[in-house]
């Protein structure tokens, strides 16, 4: 199949218009980030794929995300999370499943059964279909594109003759952002966190809009990166841009200021992650990064033995202020990972409460 098999023009000029993808099983962010943005029936919203998997309410976002569309006023493109009623019987199946959740391990709870009451993945597969028609029936016929008078929304990516698509790279482009396109129209992708898309050396999960290219990304890292969040990009009847995002990440008050001075950050993001590991302590470890300058890692974040960071890291520390609130993302010895204002970086634990 190809984009011009299966797409949707809309017109949403006129129409303040909220878009949101990679919402992976969390209606509850959603449903925070609709009323953050006071979502309204006079507004249109587009879910940009990827409402399956990950999360841990694949079976109550579908349903949702059915009550949603029922308004007349929200519209959804599909993502490659959202095909796997297509794929129970693939066989990465049962692999993918040892590493995520997914809306099949949701289902086989539901039913009181595991994989291995079942004699074959196929008949797995039979009855997930057949218990679960109804929600297969939300996500089966969702178009792979929405097209408006100036926007394209796609999940992951288009080719330059857009409308040859192959169903494939719609859903699987990776790199769709970094990518220079012709067309006239501002493509809008979930697909592959921002976050993995490092500008000046700062770790951030905010919606990039691409200096250069008619691209935005708009994928957060929801339960995908250990500090994502679920954005959202508002367009103004007037054709202005605003963006937005949630999460529910602890918040922590500033109980001392700090100031780390000038730095020159570095981030590393998947799949980027081999290292070669010098000395170090408890706190921090000297790393040479491939191309990258050397620089301090939190020690950690190192697997040793294989010379590779476990996770996406940055050596960047905030600026942060007594009294203010800033999100908790995990404690490390001596200093504490937050986000803020959708940055990530790090403070000495004695700052925070």
């Amino acid at each position: 199949m190809r984009i011009k098999d299966n797409y949707l023009k809309l017109n949403i000029r006129n129409k303040r218009t909220i878009v949101t993808s990679d919402v992976h099983g969390r209606p509850d962010l959603l449903e925070q980030l609709l009323k953050k943005v006071d979502f309204s029936h006079e507004d249109i919203l587009i879910i940009n794929g990827d409402i399956i998997d990950k999360g841990p309410d694949s079976i109550q976002m579908i349903t949702y995300v059915e009550r949603l569309m029922a308004q007349g006023n929200v519209y959804m493109t599909l993502g490659n999370c959202d095909k796997i009623f297509d794929e129970l019987e693939e066989a990465f199946l049962y692999d993918y499943m040892e590493y995520r959740y997914t809306i099949v391990h949701e289902m086989l709870k539901q039913l009181g059964k595991t994989r291995d009451d079942y004699s074959s993945q196929g008949e797995l597969a039979k009855e997930l279909r057949t218990k679960f028609e109804h929600l297969h029936n939300v996500v089966k016929d969702l178009p792979l594109m929405i097209e408006t008078e100036d926007y394209i929304f796609v999940h992951a990516g288009v080719d330059e003759d857009y409308m040859e698509t192959t169903e494939r790279d719609a859903l699987n482009m990776p790199f769709f952002y970094n990518q220079p396109h012709q067309l006239e129209k501002t493509v809008v992708v979930g697909h592959f966190p921002a976050c993995n898309f490092v500008e000046q050396g700062v770790y951030q999960h905010n919606i990039k809009i691409h200096p250069n290219h008619n691209t935005i990304a708009i994928d957060g890292g929801n339960q995908v990166k250990t500090s994502g969040q679920l954005n959202g990009l508002i367009i103004e009847a007037d054709g202005t841009l605003h963006t937005t995002f949630v999460d529910d990440y602890e918040q922590c008050m500033v109980i001392q200021s700090f100031d780390p001075g000038l730095q020159m950050p570095h981030s590393f993001t998947y799949p980027d992650y081999n290292i070669t590991a010098f000395e170090g302590d408890e706190y921090f470890t000297y790393c040479e990064c491939g191309e990258h300058d050397g620089c301090m890692v939190k020690t950690e974040f190192i697997d040793f033995e294989a010379q590779r960071l476990k996770d996406d890291y940055t050596d960047y520390f905030h600026t942060v202020e007594a009294g203010a609130f800033v999100s908790v993302i995990q404690r490390y010895t001596g200093y504490v990972q937050i986000k803020k204002n959708g940055i990530v970086g790090f403070v000495p634990e004695e700052v925070l409460e």
